[in-house]
C-alpha cells in the first residue's frame, strides 16, 4: 500500500520550502525522543524550520531545525510537528500528517479490512489561532 500520493506531497513540500523559515512545536512523541536525548524541552517549545525535503513514501516530508537550547540540529517527519495554525499551509499540513498517520496505522494492520478503510476521508479540525493566541 501506498502511503503518500508522490505528487501531491511533493507539490506540498516545494510550497512549504517556499515558506521557510517558519514556526513548529513538537508532537509528544518528538519531546519524548528530545528529552531522552538529554534535552529539556516542553512542548510549549517554537523551533524555526530551515530546511524541507519530501524523502519518499517511506520518511514522506522531512523538516529540519536546531534546538537552540541543546546545541543540536534535528531532521524530523513533519507528522512529528505541529506547524503554526497561522501559517498559510496549516490546513493542507495538517491533512497531510492526517492521511499520511492513517495510512502508516492502515499499513500495519494489513489485510483486506485495512485496504478497505483506506479510502475514508479524513474529518477536518476547526480553525485556530497562531501559537499563543487566545
Amino acid at each position: 500500500m501506498q502511503i503518500d500520493n508522490r505528487e501531491e506531497a511533493q507539490d506540498l513540500c516545494d510550497r512549504l520550502e517556499a515558506t521557510i523559515p517558519f514556526s513548529v512545536r513538537p508532537t509528544k512523541q518528538l519531546l519524548k525522543t528530545m528529552i531522552e536525548g538529554g534535552n529539556k524541552a516542553s512542548l510549549d517549545d517554537v523551533f524555526t524550520v530551515d530546511w524541507v525535503k519530501y524523502s519518499g513514501d517511506v520518511g514522506g516530508i522531512s523538516c529540519a531545525f536546531e534546538y537552540s537550547k541543546g546545541g543540536e540540529r534535528y531532521a524530523v517527519s513533519l507528522t512529528h510537528l505541529k506547524i503554526d495554525p497561522e501559517h498559510p499551509l496549516a490546513e493542507e499540513v495538517v491533512t497531510y500528517q492526517n492521511r499520511r498517520i492513517q495510512r502508516i496505522k492502515l499499513q500495519d494492520m494489513g489485510g483486506f479490512g485495512a485496504n478497505l478503510l483506506a479510502n475514508t476521508n479524513q474529518s477536518k479540525r476547526p480553525k485556530s489561532r497562531g501559537f499563543g493566541k487566545k
